[in-house]
């Protein structure tokens, strides 16, 4: 294997110096005619040895120009460091035989110096050919046939440097980087077309004069003191690497560049290379994200990243701040009735409205969909917050004007104001969204300032807040399980798992009193993660049992989507407790659905191509619209408890039903009720084409452990 390693790289080096079958050379011949002379032999050839063939370069005294390898002495001499001597060929048991020795050519002596280059490769040989023999070849006659190949050899070097120059010459004069180089005074030997298109000058206008023309003159003093200490041999620090700087145009614009300089050591001493491409556009394509990561693309008002930087700023410099953090009231009942489209002309309407209302009295964000916040000031300020806070009220009075349509949008807004209510920016900004959340449950349209009542509901959730770490560290968390079934024969079509607390001192809590705090607290995607583990691992225990539980739903936090992680974490889990994908149906909220961006949709197509059901959890109670579910890879419907109970009770309820199974159908997709409490339910849904529910008529939620319902119904 060493062997043909060391062959195969030799070729590759005698390739580099592109003679294998190349026309006489005068500078080659020179040296064969000169050997023929100094030794006194008819013949002298330099023989390059190919993978099956003799090249012979020069052949001075013969017309031969090529033969096998096999033919070859001079592949002989490739084996060797020192030259190859051959006195009597037809006597030497190697030669003896050999074509060039009993035929025609009738060689008798035979001497030949191995051509090795740098890098140690043989390439081939100088040799000498005589037809009479010799009694003796002296040591200074080896040497000075030695001499001869390294002579040759140095032209070959010559050739290959020249190639290769010409090669970077050529690649220089196409590449779309401009290329300059520099001697040790900095004067500039070097220009390629790249270098004239970008700064205007033209070759025979910069060689020989300082790179200093291409910086700014505000920065050549410096630039030329670095040049001459790297030139009196200190290591320049930018060597190899990557910096952006500031250039100047032959005009004298200027412009941003990005530059990577080298320096080396050449023919007359140090030189240094740099090259450069302008950065004009990434610096704006940078600036147009840094816009962006600030700012909201639909209204072009700062965007919660945006508003927080600029709050925070405003503490640090004075310590005090007013802010106004504002919710839409009606909003969703326009974007549901009249679609995304005059929503979204809404809210810019509405960001126009708040800009020329507020001039330059404050700053204003968008934080979320119908959500805005207001830094008012750089101080406490509680009149001048409540003077705005109720202007602001009363110009959202007046209805917008949108195609064709007259729409009434008002406002709730919440005030905190540092350092009176918080000195923490976090702890501001919570304080304004719960005297918001008290505006809202005033009725709306008025504002509230955080106040005493206030901050004792704030002690008591964070309180609860604390109370969910420290259940998440203990392991409070459990799972109960309900029986999803066919609504003809009351066959089990699967289970979904429901999410309890074993609360230390309250005991067992259902979701009403802890989830909409939950969903938004640090643990979320802890428990959610549990609670992906938790589910794979009681459906696997159960089938060890024997009991045949088709597939397993379950609820998931949003922040789980968000992570771009959860096809991965899934995945993980099924793998690990032996499930395929279909084994799991995620139970997605209008929420989700509402807040769903690219990622997120990406993440549930990818989930639902892998063989996991998607379910849309209590639709028809919320706001999204039929647009949105076309949007969203769900394969099953689930029809609210409320929808269920008033069956039988109001015709808008059996209307609505009635809707969801005929829209499932015409989208090819599974419909489940929720709440079915008694056997008129159930009937009135089968008649209504509904095929599949749960609820307290076939099983109230059980834990992992009680499982005799499941053992009736999968049995």
């Amino acid at each position: 294997m060493k062997l043909y390693l060391a062959e195969t790289q030799r070729l590759a080096a005698l390739q580099s110096y592109a003679l294998l079958g190349t026309g006489p050379k005068l500078a080659y011949d020179q040296v064969t005619a000169l050997g023929s002379k100094l030794f006194d032999v008819p013949i002298c050839m330099i023989s390059l040895v190919g993978e099956a063939e003799q090249w012979l370069k020069s052949h001075h005294g013969t017309d031969l120009c090529s033969t096998e390898q096999s033919l070859s002495f001079c592949a002989y001499t490739l084996t060797m460091d020192e030259p190859l001597v051959v006195f009597d060929a037809p006597v030497d048991p190697r030669f003896r035989d050999h074509p060039m020795v009993t035929g025609e050519a009738g060689v008798r002596f035979y001497a030949g110096a191995p051509l090795i280059n740098a890098e140690g490769h043989h390439l081939g040989a100088l040799c000498i050919i005589d037809t009479k023999p010799r009694s003796a070849f002296s040591a200074v006659e080896r040497e000075l046939l030695g001499d001869l190949a390294s002579v040759a050899i140095t032209i070959m070097e010559k050739r290959r440097a020249g190639l290769l120059n010409r090669a970077i010459g050529g690649f220089a004069n196409v590449i779309g980087l401009a290329l300059i180089i520099t001697d040790a005074e900095g004067r500039i030997t070097f220009w390629n077309p790249a270098a004239k298109t970008l700064f205007g000058h033209a070759p025979s206008e910069v060689i020989g004069r300082p790179v200093e023309l291409i910086i700014p003159e505000r920065f050549r003093a410096e630039h030329a003191a670095g040049f001459k200490k790297v030139a009196a041999g200190c290591t320049s620090k930018l060597s190899g690497k990557s910096v952006e700087l500031v250039a100047v145009r032959q005009d004298g614009t200027e412009f941003p560049i990005e530059m990577r300089m080298a320096s080396w050591l050449g023919p007359a001493g140090v030189e240094f290379g740099a090259q450069i491409h302008d950065i004009t556009e990434r610096r704006q394509r940078e600036r147009r994200l840094e816009h962006l990561a600030h700012h909201d693309a639909l209204t072009g008002l700062l965007n919660r990243t945006g508003f927080r930087e600029r709050l925070e700023e405003c503490l640090g410099m004075h310590r005090a701040a007013t802010i106004l953090a504002i919710d839409l009231d009606g909003f969703k009942a326009v974007n549901d009735t009249f679609g995304h489209a005059v929503g979204d002309s809404l809210l810019q309407a509405i960001a126009i409205r708040f800009t020329a209302l507020l001039e330059q009295t404050g700053t204003i964000a968008r934080v979320g969909g119908d959500e805005f916040a207001l830094l008012l000031t750089c101080r406490e300020d509680v009149v001048a917050a409540r003077q705005c806070a109720a202007r602001l009220i009363e110009a959202f009075q007046e209805p917008f004007q949108l195609a064709g349509h007259n729409l009434q949008i008002g406002i709730s807004i919440g005030i905190g104001l540092a350092p009176i209510h918080a000195e923490d920016l976090d702890e501001l900004l919570l304080r304004a969204d719960l005297a918001l959340l008290a505006a809202k449950k005033a009725g709306g349209r008025c504002m509230r300032m955080f106040d005493a009542p206030l901050a004792g509901q704030l002690s008591a959730r964070l309180a609860f807040e604390d109370e969910l770490r420290v259940a998440t560290e203990r392991g409070e968390w459990q799972l109960f399980y309900q029986p999803q079934v066919r609504l003809s024969d009351n066959a089990l079509i699967g289970v979904e798992a429901l999410l309890r607390w074993n609360h230390l001192q309250h005991g067992l809590l259902t979701p009403a009193t802890f989830l909409e705090t939950l969903e938004t607290h640090l643990v979320a995607y802890e428990v959610g993660t549990w609670v992906i583990d938790e589910r794979c691992r009681q459906l696997a225990a159960w089938r060890k049992e024997g009991l045949i539980v088709p597939r397993m739903g379950l609820n998931l936090f949003a922040v789980q989507f968000v992570s771009g992680i959860l096809e991965k974490t899934i995945s993980g889990a099924l793998e690990a407790h032996g499930l395929l994908p279909n084994d799991l149906e995620l139970e997605i909220t209008e929420t989700i659905v509402l807040r769903s961006d690219d990622q997120v949709l990406s993440s549930l197509i990818a989930l639902r191509d892998s063989g996991v059901h998607i379910a849309f959890d209590d639709f028809g109670t919320g706001f999204a619209s039929l647009a949105t579910l076309g949007q969203v890879p769900v394969t099953r419907l689930k029809i609210d408890r409320s929808f269920v109970r008033d069956l039988g009770h109001t015709p808008q309820s059996e209307a609505i039903v009635s809707a969801v199974v005929s829209l499932a159908r015409s989208l090819h997709l599974e419909v489940v009720a929720e709440g079915i409490e008694d056997d008129a339910q159930r009937l009135r849904l089968l008649r209504l084409g509904c095929e599949s529910g749960q609820g307290y008529l076939f099983g109230k939620p059980v834990s992992g452990i009680d499982h005799s319902w499941l053992q009736q119904l999968a049995a």
